[in-house]
């Protein structure tokens, strides 16, 4: 009985020692799934003169529709491996299924978008390595307008309520922002990572 109770006790302290590396797979692996529809979706403009063809690339947009409601584009963060849908909204259904457009409204390459994110206790989860952003360092957001580049100014940390840092300037921002310090519950304070567009195809 004791070692039945042993190997029942080395089985839970496995899985709690595993479950988060699991649920950041879980989580990559759905992010793939979305941008990999995004990016069908984009491509769908192609004319197909077969009708068979047709018929499967409408079902295929059907089923893609249904994933990408409320998607604007995707955005890539090389330095710390991140790749994530951008959805309409921050709020928390846009955040459940990657990160999200804090006003909508604006638009990449005209205004400075808010792009709001969790961070997760999980290592690479979602907005949890913003902090390791420097100067320098580039931010790629795809829409289906086009793509554009941006390279991060500054860094800093803000109380929640100073919304100030998503107001427009003369030149085309991009500002992130996500809860700091992480694993707090209800933190008052925001990590931002401002970055200024440097290019656009």
């Amino acid at each position: 009985m004791r070692l039945l109770g042993g190997f029942g006790c080395i089985l839970i302290g496995l899985l709690l020692l595993f479950s988060p590396q699991l649920e950041k797979k879980a989580s990559d692996q759905k992010q793939e799934q979305l941008i990999e529809a995004f990016e069908v979706l984009s491509d769908v403009s192609q004319k197909i003169d077969d009708s068979t063809e047709q018929n499967e690339q409408v079902i295929v947009q059907n089923e893609t529709l249904k994933l990408l409601d409320g998607a604007r584009g995707v955005i890539r963060i090389p330095k710390i491996d991140l790749s994530m849908m951008i959805f309409e909204g921050s709020g928390e259904a846009s955040l459940r299924k990657g990160v999200g457009m804090i006003e909508p409204e604006k638009e990449f390459g005209k205004n400075n978008v808010g792009i709001a994110g969790h961070r997760a206790t999980t290592y690479g989860k979602q907005f949890n390595r913003l902090n390791e952003l420097v100067s320098n360092d580039t931010i790629e957001i795809q829409t289906k307008d086009g793509s554009y580049e941006y390279v991060i100014v500054n860094t800093f940390i803000v109380d929640r309520t100073k919304v100030e840092v998503l107001a427009d300037h003369k030149e085309p921002l991009l500002t992130l922002v996500t809860c700091t310090p992480i694993g707090k519950k209800n933190p008052t304070d925001r990590l931002i990572v401002q970055a200024k567009l440097i290019s656009h195809d």
